[in-house]
């Protein structure tokens, strides 16, 4: 199976998942059967037990196909025969080139933002969180400039985005026993604002934490699975993959999805909508959120891991994260 996908794929994922004024534009508002066919897929992916789209291997009888499908992945799965034609989804659409593209349908239930607990020292897998956020997971220890900061995820670091830059943080984090002063690791220095609405804009779920000068002996600049300086790579279908996380410690997953599109409902926020996305199988659970993701082959960071279902974890591109924090990693 080829890694890269195929245009067809995403010029159909993009009909499905683009504004109703996009779709317009692209599709026109004839009544032609190529514009009622997407329309159609479009009023199947309004299902609430839709709960995201991406591109993955095919799996038909339990097993892999090596065929990429246009997935439509669902909280549950329901018998066909209980829904009505309108909300099925059709095993074939037709790409904007003529090309047909199968689809399929995958249960991972719903995708919600998601501990090893260490007082000292600092390190990338264990417990962190905002005064006002019960525990997270530390990412990395990154440099901007001359400084050093924690990277995690907005949710864990920034209270998904209500919380406000020089906020304090903790490690370990409020549920795992932080208390100040005595936990306080650092400051809310920067984090990426969501769009929310549900429209499929975002990219990252990142923020970063200055360090605390009394902290600043007390890191262990380590990450899980890396050796040397970190080096990044972008995540391919059939990757296996590693983690250190809060909850679940040290454990592996193999991504399936690399253009996974998924709107989460955060506590307080709102509805995000993110695309271009990576789903693994299930790696994590809450608490895990922060996580650096590695490749268990080349040992490179691929990404920030951030939600999860019962049927799989999610993680940002590494590459989406520095452009928008615009850090470098740092040698053990």
């Amino acid at each position: 199976m080829k890694p890269d996908t195929p245009k067809q794929f995403l010029d159909c994922l993009n009909l499905v998942t683009a504004p109703k004024k996009m779709l317009t534009a692209a599709v026109g508002r004839a009544a032609s059967p190529e514009a009622l066919h997407v329309r159609r897929v479009r009023t199947v992916f309004e299902d609430p037990n839709i709960v995201a789209v991406g591109i993955s291997e095919k799996i038909t009888d339990g097993g892999k196909t090596g065929e990429l499908s246009l997935c439509f992945y669902v909280e549950k799965k329901v018998a066909r025969s209980k829904l009505r034609a309108g909300r099925l989804v059709p095993p074939v659409m037709s790409a904007p080139n003529g090309t047909a593209v199968f689809t399929d349908v995958k249960p991972i239930g719903r995708v919600r933002p998601e501990v090893n607990k260490k007082v000292s020292p600092i390190q990338s897998g264990f417990s962190v969180g905002h005064v006002n956020v019960t525990a997270g997971t530390v990412g990395a220890i990154v440099k901007k400039g001359k400084k050093l900061y924690i990277l995690s995820n907005s949710h864990v670091l920034a209270d998904a985005g209500l919380g406000k830059v020089k906020d304090q943080v903790m490690y370990p984090g409020s549920r795992d026993g932080g208390k100040l002063p005595k936990h306080l690791a650092g400051t809310l220095a920067k984090f990426i604002a969501f769009k929310v609405g549900g429209r499929f804009v975002n990219h990252v779920d990142c923020a970063v934490c200055e360090i605390d000068s009394s902290r600043l002996d007390d890191l262990d600049l380590s990450i899980f699975g890396v050796t040397g300086l970190p080096k990044t790579i972008t995540a391919k279908r059939g990757m296996k993959v590693m983690k250190r996380g809060r909850t679940t410690g040290e454990t592996e997953g193999e991504v399936e999805d690399v253009n996974f599109r998924v709107v989460i409902d955060y506590p307080g926020v709102g509805e995000v909508g993110f695309l271009e996305q990576v789903l693994c199988s299930r790696y994590s659970k809450p608490g895990d959120s922060g996580a650096i993701v590695v490749d268990k082959k080349s040992r490179a960071v691929v990404g920030l891991h951030f939600a999860g279902a019962s049927g799989g974890s999610v993680f940002n591109p590494i590459a989406d994260v520095i452009k928008a924090l615009r850090f470098k990693f740092v040698r053990p």
